[in-house]
């Protein structure tokens, strides 16, 4: 499996409720007139009655992610958002890209799903589509991966004489291990890395794109 640096192979609403009726009885001690007929219900009384029995709104669970491990894939992984300075021809627009394009390679190593990272890299990125080639297979044939998310404490632009902006950044990618369909190890882990990485981007009518990618070694 290639990971960015190794390559190995390709109760509020009852509270509320009894307020309601505590004070629908209030009131209805302090009316003047005489006592209401004891076989006769008063409005205020089925109002409560009615208040009381009505069934309170079941909340709708939301999903919670859970990484992958032995025992199946990672579920519910929240999908990377682009920021909107990420859309503008910047210098911190290229650092902010940077970091969502790693955002959504840590994103494919989490799901298999590789469909935007192939969209955020050109074709002559030989790197970027070495790493789609490789997470397709680590995904293909039932098996799936745990860990290998990738986080980007550091990235720094600067422009290139091509138009084009060279981010620098720190990479840090966590363990990384493949599993077969009954869960064991298809090979052996890919350990944990903190290293250098130097994209070249640049920014066309639809945004920017990762033009190469490389290791600083």
């Amino acid at each position: 499996m290639a990971s960015l640096n190794v390559f190995v192979s390709r109760g509020i609403r009852s509270g509320a409720v009894a307020s309601v009726i505590a004070a629908s009885v209030a009131l209805a001690g302090c009316a003047g007139g005489a006592p209401a007929d004891p076989g006769t219900s008063s409005p205020a009384a089925s109002e409560s009655t009615s208040a009381s029995t009505s069934p309170s709104p079941t909340p709708t669970p939301s999903a919670v992610y859970k990484p992958a491990d032995a025992s199946g894939p990672a579920q519910n992984v929240p999908v990377p958002v682009l920021p909107e300075v990420a859309k503008t021809e910047t210098k911190e627009g290229a650092e902010a890209f940077t970091k969502y394009w790693f955002s959504i390679l840590s994103y494919a190593y989490e799901t298999g799903d590789t469909v935007a990272l192939s969209k955020l890299s050109k074709a002559e990125c030989a790197f970027c589509h070495g790493l789609v080639d490789d997470i397709e297979a680590a995904w293909a044939d039932g098996k799936w991966i745990s860990g290998g998310q990738i986080e980007i404490p550091v990235a720094t632009a600067k422009s290139s004489a091509d138009g084009s902006m060279q981010v620098v950044l720190q990479v840090l990618q966590k363990e990384l291990v493949i599993h077969n369909q009954d869960g064991s190890p298809y090979q052996e882990k890919t350990a944990a890395t903190n290293a250098g990485s130097v994209a070249m981007v640049k920014f066309a009518d639809a945004g920017w794109l990762v033009n190469d990618l490389g290791l600083i070694r």
